[in-house]
């Protein structure tokens, strides 16, 4: 994990844009294809552990307003599903060619910093919750507008990929800026941070 600049958000994503990019994911249709099944393994496990990390948060409240901290077990589960989906978000879009690794947290993974202490007032039964749902409109309304964005540069991404071999700039900035964005959003949501998320791309 890459130390952060003192004051600097505590989730860094440490992804670089790659020298070069392999072809083979560019053909059309046929890329994609290739992806979507080789990433049936991970589609089930990150169900599976989604459903756990919505579980987990029924007892992780009581920790974190009683003791005015994340529980071990509850910020390893959190944080490390969110490397996973990280990972598997930055190989579907072309960010990096290494095929994720089945693991909470791996080499390169987005840095997310522990806490010492959490707010106890999100951690109040329902009313913590609907104040930090009611804080995220703003986040939610950008972050569905860039999800479409992103998807629709898919359509001309593949284009420089498939005859250069290289990955546009623009399109490294615009897919990974968003990614580390999304994350940020979801650790604040799931008590990760109790620092507002900033609207910025890095």
């Amino acid at each position: 994990m890459s130390e952060l600049v003192p004051g600097a958000y505590p989730i860094v994503l440490s992804a670089a844009r790659p020298i070069s990019s392999s072809r083979l994911w560019a053909i059309p249709v046929f890329g994609i294809l290739v992806k979507a099944i080789l990433l049936i393994p991970h589609a089930i496990i990150l169900y599976v552990l989604g459903l756990v990390v919505g579980i987990s948060h029924l007892v992780i409240w009581i920790a974190v307003l009683f003791g005015g901290r994340y529980p071990d077990w509850g910020f390893g589960l959190n944080a490390g599903y969110l490397r996973w989906v990280t990972r598997v978000t930055l190989y579907i879009y072309g960010i990096t060619d290494a095929y994720p690794s089945f693991s909470m947290e791996a080499a390169g993974d987005i840095s997310i910093t522990r806490p010492e202490s959490s707010s106890r007032f999100f951690a109040i039964p329902l009313i913590g919750i609907l104040v930090k749902c009611i804080l995220l409109i703003p986040h939610g309304i950008i972050l569905y507008v860039l999800g479409f964005v992103v998807a629709l540069c898919q359509v001309v991404i593949w284009i420089p990929v498939l005859f250069t071999g290289h990955y546009p700039e623009w399109a490294f900035s615009l897919v990974a800026g968003t990614t580390l964005w999304a994350m940020r959003v979801y650790a604040y949501g799931l008590g990760l941070t109790d620092r507002y998320p900033p609207f910025s791309f890095s």
